[in-house]
């Protein structure tokens, strides 16, 4: 490859923004954008894993969003409809395994805008916003991207290689015309955000990550820091199709409905922020066609149950870094390299990325009472055994999906 030819990422989230970082440290320059003028500080990701933190310590990341985040060593399950703490899980069980055994509760535009710092000073990393891709044509030996500038005016750029990292509507894997299978949840998630803090014993003691079951009504409760780090509890609510709250879905109401419902601790919280969206569970049918390769929820979309999108789409995208670099330095075939680039990672995101954050759902949400009690009581079980807790946690953190990846060939 001609390094002097830029690879081009659509997308500057945390993957496009890591990925085109991490390739720009070794010498081969980017060219990403952004439909953004600024990085969006709306209830997106904001749970980073042991695996991640250890990958992302290699480029000078994780000591950069420890002091901006949260350390939470353990997360909790609940049962609302039994009361009681079912199972809580330490990733201090495998410190044998981590730089960082625990997972971080840091906000994804902290992540975004750490990278681009670290990022700014570099020659081979241009970020071009707020800019729009809006087609993109390949042939044998490059990339044509047209985007619009901020003016509304359409440029061109030649690129080795387009990576798609414009999010779970992606236009590069429109344009590429790359299947998108999978299914849309019957019911909408509504994340709200509160200074009340679930920490306190008033507060019901909760850890920094819980996940509490309920046949009705679940819902899972994570602490992040917040812009000043005095602290934000996020709660994560699902709008069922049949809702007798009387209120509308989504509303102001409806929240302070659902968290005197849910969370019985106060008669009224002080909501500061609602986001109601769609949840979708779909893996493109290729991450790879031809010089056009897709990395993160443009590839794979799921739940926000475990925090395995975010954290799911960094290795998407430090994996096809690294072997962008070996293509760079002619180190392997193009077409093997990328190939096995999509083997692995399309597989592992359905067998795990996919695969977990379903079973949390459907865990969370039973109403079976017999089959809620015996998943409930085996789960406490695996948590209570310390061999089984520690391959719950190998699964959970993505440790066992990247030991599983690296047998693919």
């Amino acid at each position: 490859m001609n390094s002097k030819e830029p690879i081009i990422i659509s997308g500057a989230g945390p993957i496009g923004t890591i990925t085109g970082y991490y390739l720009s440290t070794q010498g081969i320059p980017v060219i990403l954008f952004d439909s953004e003028e600024t990085t969006p500080r709306d209830h997106r990701a904001s749970t980073v894993h042991p695996t991640t933190l250890d990958m992302l310590a290699a480029l000078k990341i994780t000591e950069k969003i420890i002091p901006q985040g949260i350390i939470s060593e353990i997360f909790q399950f609940r049962d609302r409809f039994d009361d009681r703490i079912v199972a809580e899980f330490d990733y201090q069980a495998l410190d044998d395994l981590f730089d960082h055994p625990f997972a971080l509760q840091v906000e994804q535009h902290k992540v975004v805008n750490t990278t681009h710092k670290l990022a700014e000073n570099s020659a081979y990393f241009t970020l071009l916003r707020p800019w729009q891709v809006t087609n993109h044509i390949q042939d044998e030996d490059g990339v044509t991207v047209t985007a619009k500038n901020p003016e509304g005016e359409t440029e061109t750029f030649r690129g080795k290689y387009l990576i798609g990292a414009d999010g779970g509507r992606s236009i590069t894997r429109k344009i590429a015309d790359i299947n998108f299978p999978g299914f849309t949840w019957g019911e909408r998630f509504v994340i709200a955000t509160t200074e009340y803090d679930f920490g306190t014993k008033r507060g019901g003691g909760h850890h920094y990550r819980n996940y509490v079951a309920h046949p009705t009504q679940w819902s899972a409760l994570i602490k992040v820091a917040g812009d000043d780090m005095s602290g934000l509890w996020r709660i994560l609510l699902p709008a069922l199709e049949k809702d007798d709250s009387g209120f509308k879905q989504g509303s102001v109401e409806w929240v302070q409905h659902k968290f005197v419902e849910c969370l019985p601790y106060e008669d009224e919280y002080n909501i500061i922020d609602i986001n109601p969206y769609n949840v979708h569970q779909r893996v493109a049918e290729t991450f790879h066609k031809g010089r056009v390769l897709l990395a993160g929820d443009a590839a794979h979309v799921n739940n926000p149950l475990g925090g395995m999108g975010m954290n799911g789409g960094i290795h998407d995208g430090l994996n096809l870094a690294e072997k962008l670099v070996d293509i760079d330095r002619k180190n392997g075939d193009p077409e093997t390299l990328l190939s096995r680039y999509d083997r692995q990672r399309r597989s592992m995101a359905t067998k795990y990325v996919q695969a977990q954050s379903i079973a949390n759902k459907k865990l969370l949400e039973e109403n079976d009472i017999n089959i809620r009690r015996k998943r409930l009581d085996d789960l406490e079980a695996t948590s209570l055994d310390k061999t089984a807790a520690r391959d719950y946690l190998k699964k959970s953190s993505l440790w066992a999906m990247l030991q599983d990846a690296e047998k693919v060939e």
